[in-house]
């Protein structure tokens, strides 16, 4: 009932924020979803076996960082319980209580009794959940360090799947895995955010690496939290995080430091006032996230206007008609090609698919994947911009020259044509990728 409930004041909300007519489409792409069915695949006590009794050539001790307060003692009871099923046991679990009850230390010190490796600290005073997670941090013992909510679980291998990352590529400075949600009991799990390796653009657009999310301690501790971002906490170290691994490393070697684990490992647990299920509860968490953007983008000297989109969480980052001379990294930008209202064009993978085929042009697509800018593979010519160092390869790529697109394009409709068109556009941007420039895809860009 719970969800349903939240699912009618989300639907309220939205309609009030973007019209009768945005939201009908929105109800009709709920309803066209509910038949994606997903059900969890618990790991087999056999597999959870075999990786307790595993040795890793590096087995780091990994600090789980809870800060608390006037937590539901069934969840902190869950949350304590799902690391002790965890198949890798060299970690602690760090509790910071703000608590003004002792409703959190009584059932922790009775847990504790039972299973010992809890690390509880009272806090004297609330300061928020920067101040109280920085607090938390001067307790780690750990090299890396796990964040989790405290009503939220981790899956029993969540901790080995890290480690075994780790052992991959020990100089990842953040890694982060897939997730879902869980009803309130932990009895239904559903929504499972199934992550691409580390996009930028994407990131600039919404905060999709959230849980779990696992850091390097000394880089953490050096970052810390900060409190003028309270309710987008980890959406602004994230990007400063990357920031920092930008200034160290450089820009072309992010995905070497910021990795992704292609594996559900966290429930994100929904209640009356978890984000997770009324993200209404917090918009002022959403205006956190903006100014989170905004602050990043001003570290980089870029100047752009990051606005709220339609979807709560979701931004949009306007560099006004001149992304290339702010960003150069990117050498081409794309949209989508609409025909009989439905995508037929636009983003697409290295293979040539395009990402959103058969959407509706009023939907969003899953998790509002099709309304975010984002890296691609390639984008179709059909509604494509380029940077101008770009137009010689375009030219020998497509045999006509940029300023001719326009006309090219209205004189070849046939289907055939537009399969030559959307053929040759993955090569050109097979080739702008392999000289290390990247394609964005912007669904507000407009057909010419």
């Amino acid at each position: 009932m719970l969800l349903s409930v939240n699912n009618i004041r989300k639907t309220i909300n939205y309609c009030k924020k973007n019209g009768f007519k945005e939201g009908y489409y929105a109800i009709s792409e709920r309803i066209s979803q509910r038949k994606n069915k997903y059900d969890y695949d618990e790991v087999e006590a056999e597999v959870l076996e075999k990786q307790a009794e595993k040795s890793l050539p590096l087995m780091p001790k990994i600090s789980v960082l809870v800060p608390a307060y006037e937590t539901k003692e069934i969840f902190i009871e869950d949350l304590i319980l799902s690391l002790e099923d965890q198949s890798y046991t060299n970690y602690e679990l760090i509790i910071a209580d703000a608590s003004e009850t002792d409703k959190v230390k009584n059932k922790v010190e009775d847990l504790n009794s039972q299973y010992g490796n809890i690390h509880y600290y009272r806090l004297d005073e609330n300061k928020g959940i920067s101040e109280n997670s920085n607090k938390a941090l001067q307790y780690v013992t750990g090299e890396y360090v796990a964040l989790l909510d405290h009503d939220d679980v981790l899956t029993p291998d969540a901790l080995y799947e890290v480690v075994n990352m780790i052992n991959k590529n020990k100089d990842a400075v953040l890694i982060y895995s897939d997730e879902d949600k869980g009803s309130e009991y932990l009895d239904t799990f559903y929504e499972p955010n199934i992550k691409s390796t580390f996009n930028k653009d994407m990131l600039l657009s919404n905060n999709y690496i959230c849980h779990l999310s696992v850091y390097k301690s000394e880089v953490l501790k050096s970052l810390g939290f900060r409190s003028e971002y309270d309710g987008a906490q980890d959406f602004d170290l994230i990007l400063r995080t990357l920031l920092y691994v930008e200034k160290e490393f450089g820009e072309d070697k992010v995905k070497d430091y910021i990795v992704h684990i292609p594996k559900v490992l966290y429930h994100w647990r929904c209640h009356e006032s978890s984000t997770a299920a009324n993200p209404e509860s917090k918009n002022y968490a959403y205006d956190a996230g903006l100014r989170a953007v905004q602050s990043y983008l001003k570290e980089k000297e870029v100047a752009a206007k990051v606005c709220h989109s339609k979807h709560l969480g979701f931004y949009y980052v306007d560099y006004e008609d001149d992304i290339f001379s702010k960003r150069k990294d990117i050498g081409v930008v794309g949209g989508p090609v609409i025909e009989n209202h439905k995508v037929s064009g636009g983003a697409m993978d290295a293979k040539g698919k395009i990402l959103f085929e058969g959407l509706n042009e009023h939907f969003a697509g899953y998790l509002n994947r099709a309304v975010i800018q984002q890296q691609v593979q390639a984008v179709d010519v059909r509604n494509m911009k380029i940077r101008g160092d770009l137009k010689s390869l375009f030219e020998k790529t497509f045999g006509f020259e940029y300023k001719d697109l326009d006309k090219n394009i209205s004189e070849n409709t046939s289907k055939d044509k537009n399969q030559e068109l959307i053929k040759k556009s993955l090569i050109f941007c097979n080739k702008v990728r392999n000289k290390g420039i990247s394609i964005l895809y912007d669904p507000n860009l407009k057909e010419q």
